[in-house]
């Protein structure tokens, strides 16, 4: 864990995994009051093997459950891309005003009950796309 805070965010900073800053392509969804039968297409401000954080139209209250799916660009050996669905459930860890034009709110969400491949496939494309920064 790291004491290492950010500008943004003043609280500290606990991710185990390292993050890249991407957009990609995102659809949350869920049961309960938060999404009653409602999904939002967004896309990620950042995403790592742990969490995505990402800007929505209207506030999602911490402990909220999610379903996260994204569309990630991964080259396979050859290095042809190909885009990876991963489906995920998540909770909202953060959901803070945006703070600039666009208006909305910034939201952090921790990925819960990851299968290794899951897992794998998401430190994948961190890897891949930290390399290209």
């Amino acid at each position: 864990m790291s004491d290492k805070k950010r500008d943004d965010w003043g609280g500290r900073e606990r991710r185990q995994t390292k993050r890249v800053e991407a957009q990609i392509a995102l659809q949350l969804s869920g049961a309960d009051e938060a999404f009653p039968g409602e999904s939002i297409t967004t896309e990620s401000i950042n995403v790592g093997a742990e969490g995505v954080y990402c800007h929505v139209g209207h506030f999602v209250a911490p402990l909220t459950k999610l379903q996260v799916t994204m569309v990630l660009p991964l080259k396979n050996k050859k290095g042809q891309v190909k885009n990876e669905i991963v489906k995920t459930q998540a909770v909202v860890v953060r959901c803070q005003p945006s703070g600039d034009q666009s208006g909305g709110y910034r939201v952090a969400c921790f990925f819960t009950g990851l299968d290794s491949g899951t897992k794998k496939t998401l430190e994948e494309y961190v890897h891949q796309h930290a390399a290209r920064v």
